[in-house]
Parts: C-alpha cells; sequence; structure tokens
C-alpha cells in the first residue's frame, strides 16, 4: 500500500511541474544586447567632450541600474579598419562581441568598453545580423530587448530596417530600439523607421544630458 501512494504521489508531481501551468510560472530570461557604433564620427566632440566618451558612461551607468538576474551583451561595430577606402572592406565587414550574454559584471564590463576605439564605417545591419545569430546559437528564448547606438546612418550598403525585421522574425519577443546621437534630419527619419519595425523606439539626443537622461530612463522600464 505504502508502494503505491509513494508511486502516486511521484506521479502527482511529475504531472505537476510538467503541466503547462507550471511552464507558464516560470521565468524567462531577459537578454539585452548594446550594439555600440565604434565609427570615426563617435570622435567627434559634443558639449567639449567626445560621443565616444558619453556614450561609454551612460552605457556603463545604465548596465549597472540593471536587474542583477538581466542578461547583458555588448557588440561593438565600425572599430575595424579605418573611416578611408582603404579600410572600408574589413570595417565592413567587421562587428564583435567584446561582452558575452551574461549578467553584469562591472571590472569585465569596463575593460570590454575601454578596449573600443572610434575608427572606421559604420555596418549597422551587419551589427544586426550578427546579433540575431548570436541570440540564436545562445537559445535566446526570453525577451530580448536590443539597444543600437549610433550617430550616422549605414555606410556599408546593408539594410537595417531588413535585419531588424530578421530578429523579430526569429523571436516575436524581441524589440529593437535605436538611440540617435547628433542625427540629421534625414539619419532621423530613417531610424525612426527602423525603430518602428522594431517594435521598439528611437531616441534622439543632441547633448549628453540628452543622451545620458535617455538611458537612465531605459534603464527604469526594466524594475517597473
Amino acid at each position: 500500500m505504502k508502494k503505491l501512494l509513494a508511486a502516486g504521489i511521484i506521479g502527482l508531481l511529475t504531472v505537476s511541474f510538467a503541466s503547462p501551468s507550471f511552464a507558464a510560472e516560470k521565468q524567462a530570461d531577459t537578454n539585452v544586447a548594446v550594439l555600440f557604433d565604434g565609427s570615426g564620427s563617435m570622435v567627434q566632440k559634443t558639449g567639449g567632450e567626445r560621443k565616444i566618451d558619453i556614450a561609454k558612461k551612460s552605457v556603463k551607468s545604465f548596465a549597472e541600474l540593471l536587474p542583477k538576474d538581466t542578461n547583458l551583451m555588448l557588440r561593438v561595430f565600425g572599430h575595424a579598419g579605418n573611416n578611408k577606402l582603404s579600410g572600408k572592406a574589413l570595417s565592413c565587414s567587421t562587428t564583435e562581441t567584446i561582452y558575452g550574454l551574461h549578467p553584469y559584471e562591472g571590472s569585465l564590463f569596463d575593460n570590454s568598453l575601454s578596449e573600443i576605439k572610434p575608427t572606421g564605417w559604420t555596418p549597422i545591419a551587419k551589427a544586426l545580423s550578427d546579433t540575431r545569430k548570436e541570440f540564436e546559437a545562445f537559445d535566446a528564448d526570453g525577451k530580448n530587448v536590443v539597444y543600437l547606438i549610433t550617430d550616422g546612418e549605414e555606410t556599408c550598403g546593408g539594410d537595417p530596417a531588413a535585419e531588424i525585421a530578421k530578429l523579430r522574425e526569429a523571436n516575436v519577443d524581441t524589440i529593437v530600439n535605436i538611440i540617435g546621437f547628433n542625427f540629421d534630419v534625414k539619419g532621423n527619419e530613417e531610424m525612426k523607421q527602423a525603430a518602428v519595425a522594431g517594435g521598439g523606439e528611437y531616441i534622439s539626443a543632441n547633448s549628453a544630458d540628452e543622451f545620458e537622461q535617455a538611458w537612465e530612463k531605459e534603464a527604469q522600464k526594466f524594475t517597473e
């Protein structure tokens, strides 16, 4: 009798844990990917400070505010080659994950940020494509939030809007936000359309204060 009772309890537990209601209670991962523009124009100054330095400081503050169980990725583009024709092929074919998808660790993240040296062209579409492939390899089936930082348009012939659509097709719970830094009117409009395609929003920052405030607001969304 005891053996039958024990078997019944084990069977009940097995059914309970395998049931859809139990699966729905499981917390899915939140994966945040920051795509960082390391192109040559990021060395330009706004308000007396280099855009690259403002961006690094803001992204670091954002990362520190994320919930501790959030997976974070930092991918840089535009950091290879140079911004002349001689360096275009290398620059346009290179994006690199310098902080792999896992929770924030201060010193490691700081070291990754310090590696970014602005130099080349702006392969936004490739950065988005490589991010999609990395999400797929990681089996990132939770909530995926992508932040694209850039101060310029795609300069490598890619189609950012098309790559954003592919990201969304790969996982319906993926949104792409774009934070534009010192964009012109034409660039603003193109980035707005791309952000809409990504189910996210386009934030235009024209000063260091606006850029920093944008990241603070985004970080707050993860704790609401």
